[in-house]
């Protein structure tokens, strides 16, 4: 399943996620990307097609058929959005190991910090 924009796969039971999401679709960014939750059968499928292991629990972006996962999704969505988002790029001066240590750090507790919902908010 190859897709002309950007795909942004996300945790569809995530407030955390869903705020960022629905951020992003505010940035005037709304058919900038394809959204799909993580567990949805389109979803499911582009892990599957793109040879992504299931048990990563992070945001996904797929875009020019390349997976861009934790806080390199990050800097793929910032790059799509450009405007001050671009700004976020300096971070990228941090080695990898650490940005995706933090990344962890707050996926692993995102819900001791936000009430997980019961269902996804967000729309393609």
């Amino acid at each position: 399943m190859k897709t002309e924009k950007p795909t942004l796969l996300f945790d569809g039971e995530c407030k955390f996620c869903n705020f960022w999401v629905g951020l992003i679709q505010k940035q005037k960014a709304q058919h900038k990307f394809n959204y799909y939750p993580l567990n949805s059968p389109e979803g499911k499928e582009l892990l599957k097609s793109y040879k992504v292991d299931s048990s990563i629990d992070s945001i996904i972006v797929i875009a020019n058929d390349k997976v861009f996962s934790k806080t390199g999704a990050g800097f793929k969505i910032a790059r799509t959005l450009g405007g001050l988002w671009n700004l976020t790029l300096i971070l990228w001066l941090i080695p990898r190991p650490i940005r995706n240590w933090f990344y962890d750090f707050l996926a692993k507790n995102r819900s001791k910090f936000f009430k997980n919902r019961e269902n996804c908010e967000i729309h393609n």
